[in-house]
């Protein structure tokens, strides 16, 4: 029955168990940007109802695509940009071309228990049917990306009761995400410099080598994307890396130790903390830290 329910409302795919409305091809840029900010067990906040002074925690815990859900970020097959290209469901039997994609939503718990901890007078500000009644706004707030804090709209399509599946048999809610409304507000205090420098990464806990790209530098911090997505291992928050930086002639290179401090699909923020010369490591200083940032600014020239 809940089948054939979802089917006939929503214009489900006739063999997706679940789906929710779809307003035809979604534009992949915006489930890219969507995908880096709010991935799957991420920890989030939200507020409900455009209610700021409300906020609560959530995270989602899996896409719908077309029907199909997804419940770790392993199952997205992205390009060399972090853009989308395959979405594998049911155990990798299915899989969806990213090009055919028709409807995207977020799967989130059903978090009405919390509404229990709010004060009377912000109890009263929710809807008498409760804060996920199909229809409600749902604002979600992440920090997960590598701009800043992040905000997504979101609408109520239904609650559900998964009956399989890792979460089988919990209250789970529907969100279908506005996608104009994302926003990234900037909450760093050292202004980023975007670059595009081809360097080589090692990292130690992997026995990794691999070449990778610097996107863009701060006073110590640097962001670089693997080149060898889905061959290279995930990098962790923690993480050491050291980077071969190779700066248009022999004698500019640099043997650069870092921290993994901020990860996401694809990217990785490192704080840059030191540099191994003739076999032995040593802080930057601040002329040290100056150099290489102008090196990498003026590559290629």
């Amino acid at each position: 029955m809940l089948t054939k329910l979802f089917g006939k409302s929503f214009g489900a795919p006739k063999d997706a168990p679940y789906a929710a409305h779809g307003g035809g091809k979604i534009d992949l840029d915006r489930i890219r940007a969507l995908i880096e900010f709010f991935p799957i067990g991420k920890k989030l906040r939200y507020y409900p109802e455009f209610n700021q002074d409300i906020v609560l925690d959530t995270l989602v815990v899996a896409y719908c695509v077309n029907g199909y859900f997804l419940y770790s970020m392993e199952s997205i097959e992205t390009d060399r940009d972090g853009a989308p290209t395959v979405f594998r469901a049911n155990e990798d039997k299915i899989r969806l071309p990213a090009a055919k994609l028709n409807a995207f939503h977020l799967l989130v718990p059903d978090t009405s228990d919390l509404e229990m901890k709010l004060d009377y007078t912000r109890r009263a500000q929710l809807s008498r049917n409760g804060q996920f009644s199909a229809g409600n706004n749902i604002s979600l707030i992440s920090n997960a990306g590598m701009k800043g804090v992040s905000t997504l709209d979101t609408e109520v399509a239904r609650q559900v009761i998964l009956r399989d599946g890792p979460y089988a048999h919990r209250n789970m809610v529907l969100l279908t995400p506005e996608f104009d409304t994302l926003s990234v507000s900037d909450q760093r205090k050292k202004p980023r410099t975007r670059i595009n420098v081809p360097v080589t990464a090692f990292l130690p806990a992997d026995d990794y080598t691999g070449r990778c790209t610097i996107l863009d530098i701060s006073d110590a911090e640097i962001r670089i994307r693997l080149d060898e997505h889905g061959t290279a291992p995930a990098i962790r928050e923690g993480d050491a890396l050291i980077l071969d930086i190779l700066l248009n002639e022999a004698e500019r290179r640099y043997s650069v130790n870092g921290v993994a401090v901020r990860c996401s699909a694809g990217t990785c923020v490192v704080e840059i903390n030191g540099q191994t010369r003739e076999g032995r490591f040593a802080p930057f200083t601040p002329l040290d830290l100056l150099e290489l940032k102008a090196g990498l600014l003026n590559y290629g020239r």
